[in-house]
């Protein structure tokens, strides 16, 4: 089967994952494609030749047995040499696991690596493209789908995330998560205890990733959360500072002055005052 300049494109509904269209295509010297933004995922396989590729204000020249990713929502452009142009094929996919299936390979942190056509990436893209000689049924959207899964799983098999990457990965989704815990509950009697046990983690390890990555204790940025906010309601002067201080996670107005002073200098009474003047 001749498999370059091949076209196919889908309207298939599978959320979880689905090909929404592949091809291959055998490039006129200089032909560019972009700069575009798209809004699935989208792998390159270079069969022979070379070419260049833009993401991120960043060009690579990239030659036969590089895969390069035209990842989602980002601007990119290609261009194939102006002596020795490039053939490739593609496959382009989507849906809700797309992203997190590509986050645990290297591809998605730098859009490119190089493999060859002995590989079993390289031979499921091959499986899904010769797709283009079968009629579109039920039972080969199924089987497409799975030639998909095949495939991403021999791309984190073939190229992982390294393990310090995967660990920073981590970190800064659990301290993403802690602040948003924060955010939606410091009205709350909100313990470090508590977070820890959401999150399945030790209240040691969470404070250590916590500080390292935000140069504050947990419990100073929940304060930090609880004074802002507070600051910002003392500027309504229909809310009383009992009103405020239980708004913001304090038992009673006592408590809450005396925080708000030993932050800010001033206490709240004084600090509506100024700003009313002002």
């Amino acid at each position: 089967m001749n498999i370059l300049n091949i076209y196919n494109e889908f309207d298939i509904n599978n959320f979880d994952l689905s090909v929404d269209h592949y091809g291959s295509e055998k490039c006129d010297r200089g032909y560019s494609f972009g700069p575009t933004i798209r809004d699935n995922y989208v792998i390159h396989f270079i069969l022979e030749g070379k070419g260049k590729f833009t993401i991120n204000q960043h060009t690579l020249d990239l030659a036969a047995g590089d895969i390069f990713l035209l990842p989602k929502d980002i601007s990119t452009f290609y261009q194939a040499d102006f002596q020795t142009p490039w053939s490739y094929i593609w496959i382009g996919f989507s849906g809700s696991k797309a992203e997190s299936i590509l986050k645990q390979s290297s591809l998605f942190k730098h859009f490119y690596c190089h493999s060859s056509r002995s590989s079993k990436l390289f031979s499921h893209m091959m499986t899904i493209i010769q797709f283009a000689n079968t009629p579109l049924t039920s039972v080969n959207e199924l089987l497409m789908v799975g030639e998909l899964y095949k495939l991403l799983a021999a791309l984190i098999e073939e190229f992982p995330l390294s393990h310090l990457e995967e660990s920073n990965s981590s970190t800064k989704a659990y301290v993403n998560q802690v602040k948003k815990i924060i955010h939606s509950q410091y009205g709350s009697s909100l313990r470090v205890n508590d977070i820890a046990k959401k999150l399945s983690l030790s209240r040691s390890y969470l404070y250590k990733i916590f500080r390292k990555s935000t140069n504050l204790s947990i419990k100073e940025y929940i304060l930090q959360v609880r004074m802002e906010r507070s600051q910002y309601l003392l500027e309504n002067p229909k809310l009383s500072i009992a009103e405020i201080s239980n708004s913001v996670g304090f038992s009673d107005s006592l408590a809450f002055s005396k925080a708000f002073k030993k932050y800010f200098g001033k206490s709240p009474s004084k600090f509506r005052k100024e700003g009313q003047n002002n």
